[in-house]
């Protein structure tokens, strides 16, 4: 590794926090205070990359020295990791190298010369010392480290190394050079974990350039629990949709895992391939009653013993079972098996089980799992059929939902191979079909579906074949297929009507009840009411739920709120009783849509508390998950985005779904997009444009607000304008977020007429469009929605509309109009849109010729403050570079910070804004220290870390940057 200050890999994910301590030992070069640390952890955890990062973030004046120890089992040179670290030292005039001594052995005249060198050399400039992979270090630079590491306490001399676990047995000179060392004072240890699964997830998102599939990850985190390097090597070359692996890992990732096991003996090999066969940890007698040679018999301790010295196998908590030390071991070593030696190792571990079974061994879920495997990759199907359906029952009374359909699956492959039964088979699709939505699997219950769908005659059970047909067309919904399919809805209603006192017509006339209404459909409020009728006579909860559901639905397109709460807290309480989760989820909506408008405490409230009911109820995470991302999306627009960065963590802890999974992209595109990470926005919207077929005609989803954000944000302003306008029609527009739509036209056509001006075009027609725009929709359409608050939100959004409107005409009342405008957003804590109108107040006020400097200065400080609340870096730095360039002061307390206080600040840990508001109340460094409990050094470190991070040069510019004096430019566009 060259002493390179650059850093030229990829930004670390997941490592905040070790890189800061790494810092601390660098800055004790620093200080004048010598420091050691050894960073250790398995191999590919990413040793080496945290510490070429941390040096590339060290001190500029420092003198970094870079070695490599290299495994040379035939070469013996002594002191090579030093050699190289000093060969390609950038050492000023008069400074030569040292001079190594000849030999194999560190001698006392070669360590002191190394010694005094790194004296002489600190004297000028800070030194830090790295040695890459210790454990191949010969014995000389062992030597020479411990002396190096003894010696003063004040040289400005900081020592890294890192060092692999498991790479050297017992009787290794490092075992006892690490013993040794650990005992001496100023020395620490980092051992370095892999990364959480959050982690894994951002890893995966920069290897593939965009956000991956919650599914890919939770695949991806399964075989290699957190291994940034096997992370990496997972999935290269896929595309970046993809959701899910493919059957066979890269060839790279099977060399990486097995190149440690091939330095095992041959019996220890052999008892580790018969290990990952059996596939589950295993006591070493059983091991010992599978293997095959007869030579590695009765040698299980032992050979498991070397196994793990190696770092293969571990010894799991209790003593008793082995396993695998990394979760990819046993499936690499599984795979390069010749086929037919590992159908005979399967067959045998089906054998094993049995006799388990036979000698009183519980026929749990697990071990029929494990019968049902063994005896299908051994190739028999019979019997691997019969014990997978008994694994499954088992998955079934475990709670195991997700086995219990992954088992149904194998089997109804299984029933297929051997031989065509139709009454087999109908009966493993709709059990199959009930596993998947206990499961909230629907893109599985979909595919049962139209397989039944298929194989149902009309003929002879229209009723079924109605039933099918209504479910088919709801999980298309949302899988993203299809919004609301009415032609599926009315077949049903069709079939159905063979029988309307059925539950199936009531169904079916509530299904197509909602898709008339979602169109503003006229018959949509019959049939919703023809609907609760029927349910009503059958008695079924299903349909009344339902039916009760479109009826809440037609009242609130009348605005009768009243109604539609009374309607919907019914559907809950009908839907809760069957546990119908669909229903339960739809009824809970709609519950919620009655309390208060969608951006609102009281909706985040309504949905909290139905998030709980299904949550209590066991329903699957698709259902919480998405309903999450309901929330998250309310948190955005009223301003809490901490608690929306929350729920959006709870609707991707998991695979939401597709509908889930679009709005959750979508609201969190919203959010990095107003703080300034438009790439991250960019990648958000993409993922959700991937996986929803349909796009805009989703209507419960806001693609077409969201994208022209987007397209403003990142200065194409025509093509903002274009979105915007995409579905502007009276009856389409008051959908979700659309109150949004017509001030984001006119604010596109105000920014193409300000550009305009200044490129010196002419503006005439853009001018022609503002006008038609305003003529053609005097006002804003809305929904019937008749609560004070969104009534007062409506209000606010044509104040911006008009306000819009007059930017692009340079009207002469634009000051007062948007002046007027953001006290109507914080009167409904609409707080995004406030600080916006008031950066556009601000520019009103003071052009052409500062029409009124007091109230700029008013705006001007309250859009900072909101903005800084916010984290909303653009916004910001456009309101800092107004006030530098009108030469306005902003000086005093830190909008919701007190003095010596936390201080908001994108981009710094909590530990650095804890830290960046004693440094703005002009705390000195121990004054600082004393407060936190912490040494001056780690505060000199974060504060260091702070210069970085905010691009200013010491903290007397920190602290005017964060009060609003500098005339800094943050990353980030200039309006968002």
């Amino acid at each position: 590794m060259a002493p390179d200050r650059e850093w030229s890999g990829p930004e670390l994910v997941g490592r905040s926090l070790e890189l800061d301590l790494i810092g601390d030992t660098l800055h004790s070069a620093v200080a004048h205070t010598a420091d050691t640390l050894v960073v250790s952890g398995d191999p590919g955890v990413g040793k080496t990359a945290l510490v070429r990062q941390a040096c590339a973030r060290t001190d500029p004046a420092t003198l970094v020295l870079v070695g490599e120890a290299l495994p040379l089992a035939s070469v013996n040179l002594p002191f090579l990791p030093l050699r190289t670290a000093f060969r390609d030292a950038r050492l000023q005039e008069g400074f030569p190298r040292p001079v190594f001594g000849s030999g194999g052995q560190a001698t006392n005249d070669s360590i002191a010369a190394i010694d005094n060198w790194l004296s002489v050399i600190s004297r000028a400039r800070p030194v830090v010392l790295v040695i890459d992979d210790l454990h191949w270090a010969d014995e000389a630079t062992l030597d020479t480290l411990r002396y190096l590491i003894a010696g003063p306490r004040d040289r400005p001399l900081s020592i890294l190394a890192t060092v692999r676990n498991g790479a050297v047995g017992g009787e290794h000179p490092l075992q006892r050079w690490l013993a040794d060392v650990r005992s001496m004072p100023r020395v620490s240890w980092l051992p370095l974990r892999p990364l959480d699964y959050a982690a894994t997830g951002a890893q995966l998102a920069q290897a593939l350039g965009a956000e991956p599939h919650q599914s890919l990850i939770s695949e991806v985190f399964s075989h290699t629990a957190g291994n940034p390097y096997l992370n990496r090597l997972m999935v290269s070359g896929l595309p970046a949709d993809s959701r899910h692996l493919p059957p066979r890992l890269p060839p790279d990732l099977r060399a990486a895992v097995l190149r440690s096991w091939h330095s095992l003996s041959p019996q220890a090999r052999e008892l580790t391939e018969v290990m990952a066969v059996g596939g589950h940890p295993m006591r070493a007698e059983d091991l010992d009653e599978l293997v095959q040679q007869p030579a590695a018999r009765d040698e299980a301790p032992a050979l498991l013993d070397e196994a793990a010295a190696a770092g293969i196998t571990d010894r799991q908590p209790g003593g008793i079972l082995w396993w695998f030390h990394h979760p990819l071991i046993a499936e690499v070593l599984e795979q390069r098996l010749e086929d037919g030696h590992r159908r005979r190792l399967h067959a045998a571990f089906a054998a094993h089980e049995a006799r388990l079974l036979d000698r009183g061994s519980p026929a749990d879920f697990e071990t029929l799992a494990a019968l049902a495997h063994h005896h299908d990759a051994a190739g028999n199907t019979a019997d691997a059929f019969a014990w997978t359906l008994r694994a499954a029952a088992a998955a079934t009374e475990a709670g195991g939902m997700g086995g219990e359909v992954r088992l149904l699956r194998r089997a109804l492959e299984l029933q297929g191979s051997l031989g065509h039964d139709p009454q087999e088979r109908e009966a493993l699709l709709k059990s199959l079909r009930a596993a998947a939505a206990n499961a909230g699997a629907m893109e599985d219950e979909l595919e049962v579906i139209e397989a039944l769908i298929a194989e149902t005659a009309a003929a002879h059970r229209p009723l079924e074949l109605a039933e099918l047909l209504v479910r088919d067309a709801e999980l298309r919904f949302t899988t993203g297929r299809e919004f609301l399919a009415r032609a599926r809805m009315q077949r049903a209603v069709e079939l159905a009507g063979a029988d309307v006192d059925s539950r199936q017509y009531a169904l079916a006339l509530a299904g197509l009840a909602a898709a008339e209404l979602w169109n503003n459909e006229p018959r949509g409020a019959a049939h919703a009411s023809e609907a609760l009728a029927a349910a009503r006579r059958p008695g079924n909860s299903r349909a009344l739920s339902s039916a009760l559901s479109a009826n809440a639905m037609a009242a609130i397109a009348t605005g009768d709120l009243a109604r539609c709460r009374e309607l919907s807290v019914t559907a809950v309480e009908a839907a809760a009783h069957t546990r119908d989760f669909w229903a339960l989820f739809s009824a809970i909506m709609w519950q919620a849509s009655a309390t208060e408008a969608w951006d609102s405490q009281p909706y985040i409230d309504c949905l909290e508390a139905g998030r709980q009911t299904l949550a209590g109820l066991g329903a699957p995470h698709v259902y919480i998950a998405t309903i999450s991302g309901y929330m998250a999306s309310s948190y955005m627009a009223i301003g809490r985005w901490k608690e929306c960065g929350l729920a959006l963590r709870v609707a991707l802890g998991s695979d939401p779904g597709v509908m889930g999974d679009a709005g959750v992209r979508l609201t969190a595109a919203r959010l990095a997009l107003w703080q300034g990470r438009q790439h991250e926005a960019e990648t958000h919207l993409a993922r959700a444009e991937e996986i929803s077929a349909q796009k805009s005609e989703f209507m419960n989803l806001p693609f077409d607000p969201v994208r022209a954000e987007v397209f403003l944000a990142a200065g194409n302003p025509g093509a903002a304008y274009e979105i915007a306008m995409r579905n502007a029609n009276p009856e389409r527009m008051g959908r979700n977020m659309n109150e949004w739509k017509l001030p984001l036209a006119a604010r596109a056509l105000a920014d193409l007429i300000e550009r305009a001006k200044g490129e010196g075009r002419p503006t005439e027609e853009l001018l022609a469009l503002a006008d038609d725009l305003l003529r053609r929709f005097p006002s804003l359409p809305h929904e019937a929605f008749e609560s004070e608050l969104y009534t007062r939100q409506l209000e606010a959004f044509t104040l911006l509309y008009r306000a819009e409107i007059g930017r692009a005409r340079s009207a002469p009342g634009n000051p007062e109009e948007w002046v007027v405008a953001a006290d109507a957003f914080r009167d409904t804590s609409l707080c995004w849109e406030e600080a916006y109108a008031c950066w556009r107040a601000v520019e009103a006020l003071l052009v052409p010729s500062g029409t009124d400097r007091a109230k700029a200065t008013e705006f001007l400080r309250r859009g900072l403050g909101l903005s800084r609340q916010l984290q909303a870096l653009p916004l910001l730095t456009a309101l800092q570079e107004i006030a530098a360039q009108a030469r306005i002061a902003t000086l005093g307390p830190v909008p919701g910070s007190p003095a010596g206080g936390s201080v908001q600040w994108p981009g710094l840990t909590v530990r650095e804004r804890e830290l960046l508001g004693h440094v703005v109340s002009g705390a000195t460094y121990a004054q600082i220290a004393r407060a936190l409990d912490i040494s001056e050094k780690t505060v000199s470190t974060h504060v260091s870390s702070m210069l970085r991070k905010t691009g200013t040069a010491n903290r007397k510019e920190l602290s005017r940057l964060v009060t609003g004096q500098a005339n800094a430019r943050a990353p980030g566009h200039g309006g968002p």
